[in-house]
């Protein structure tokens, strides 16, 4: 049996027709029609909102020359650059990223601009990061245009082509 699907206007995730919100970015189908909505822009924004904040979104951004990534939350979105060295991320203000969500760990993740994509790796986190609806346990690449999910933000990760 096949369902019928459409995409995704804000993230580009592959949905269910008759779903009202994307379950990757929070897009709310209801709010109007996805015309003219890239990624990051929700249908009828209010300027000002969210959608100011992506001046290009992920798809515009892989095959940039400068790792970095989306962090896409239900209030806001934005792009930061992850350094060459490797970037910290979790809710302690030491790190890279802070993300202020009790449900992220102190030191979360460590992300390593790699050729072939991001280099993820658990800092021992109490909720793992999830890539492709399985836990990243220990390290696992994720290619620039793909995505991981951390305690209910998305980040996308992007950067120039992979060289394999």
């Amino acid at each position: 049996m096949r369902y019928e699907t459409k995409l995704c206007p804000r993230c580009g995730a592959e949905l269910y027709a008759d779903m009202s919100i994307c379950y990757g970015c929070l897009y709310d189908f209801t709010r109007g029609s996805p015309e003219g909505a890239g990624p990051g822009r929700g249908a009828g924004a209010p300027a000002g909102d969210t959608a100011e904040l992506l001046a290009a979104g992920p798809a515009e951004r892989v095959g940039t020359a400068e790792p970095g990534m989306f962090v896409m939350t239900p209030l806001a979105s934005l792009w930061t650059p992850v350094a060459p060295g490797g970037s910290s991320l979790g809710r302690d203000p030491s790190n890279d990223v802070v993300l202020h969500s009790p449900a992220v760990s102190r030191r979360h993740l460590r992300l390593l601009p790699t050729p072939d994509g991001m280099e993820v790796a658990d800092l021992g986190s109490t909720n793992p990061a999830t890539y492709r609806g399985r836990e990243v346990a220990g390290r696992v690449v994720v290619p620039y245009g793909d995505a991981i999910d951390v305690c209910g933000c998305r980040l996308v990760m992007t950067g120039p082509p992979a060289t394999t």
